[in-house]
């Protein structure tokens, strides 16, 4: 039976997201202007800064 509370997304999941869609939307910008394929690995390292300021801000809310 499905719950009718909101769902709550914690800071590191939603720190994830965001750090994905800009490093991604970066490194696709970056790859468009300069044709070498390695800067679409810039999503992966947006992705890891907002997993650690994600975690971080979950570790300071739950203080």
């Amino acid at each position: 039976m499905p719950s009718d509370a909101p769902r709550r997304y914690s800071y590191a999941a939603l720190g994830m997201l965001i750090g994905t869609a800009i490093g991604g939307a970066f490194g696709v910008l970056l790859f468009v202007f300069t044709q070498q394929a390695l800067f679409i690995a810039i999503a992966g390292v947006g992705t890891a800064i907002g997993l650690v300021l994600g975690a971080g801000a979950d570790r300071a809310t739950r203080a």
